[in-house]
């Protein structure tokens, strides 16, 4: 009789966890498209809010390597001339990415050569985030990107004041992924918040 009344009890725990591992999408969410995860993706869609006769976004690798690479995302103009001019290399950028390096955007304004190397200024540099592409790039400066394996952080919805979305943060130590409720304005606000729970939890592995 005991052992009815457990199996009874954990037959209806049972539909209760589940949700709570897969909880329910608003309607109204689309799948975020898989090519948005690359940060060159997003970087390429930048839209600078004044049309600059010459600008280029610069992945640099990370220093201490004997050749450090140096590869121009995306631009406007003549980029080799714009690189001719001389400027002093940021040692950090708006996003940095393990194995990859660090992004930031030289342009040149009113004959004077200037740089984007943090939020702010990236923000400064767009102007209105109007585009899925944008409102990604600053999610991902803030670590939220799109886990394709769940619809519950991987989805979004475009609003009146900019979008909404499911995103994921990657814990590297201990490894476990946490999902977060994301909305971003045209002014690149960002709110986040927690759901609550993680998933794909790993208490024995650290990445850092």
């Amino acid at each position: 009789m005991r052992n009815r009344f457990h199996k009874k009890y954990y037959l209806l725990l049972l539909p209760l966890f589940l949700a709570a591992c897969h909880p329910l999408i608003e309607q109204g969410f689309e799948k975020i498209p898989a090519h948005l995860n690359s940060a060159e993706e997003l970087v390429r869609m930048i839209r600078p809010v004044k049309k600059y006769k010459y600008w280029a976004c610069i992945r640099q690798d990370f220093g201490g390597k004997i050749h450090p690479e140096t590869e121009i995302i995306a631009g406007n103009g003549n980029i080799s001339r714009l690189m001719n001019n001389r400027f002093d290399q940021p040692h950090s950028g708006f996003l940095t990415e393990m194995w990859k390096g660090y992004f930031y955007i030289v342009y040149m304004e009113n004959d004077s050569m200037k740089l984007v190397t943090n939020r702010t200024q990236l923000i400064s540099f767009i102007g209105k985030i109007d585009s899925l592409e944008e409102a990604l790039l600053l999610a991902k400066i803030d670590n939220l990107v799109a886990d394709y394996s769940r619809n519950i952080g991987g989805s979004y919805q475009k609003t009146r004041k900019g979008f909404e979305f499911y995103l994921a943060r990657f814990h590297k130590c201990t490894v476990r992924t946490e999902p977060f409720r994301v909305s971003i304005d045209t002014r690149g606000n960002i709110k986040a918040k927690s759901l609550g729970f993680c998933y794909d939890v790993d208490d024995n592995i650290c990445l850092d």
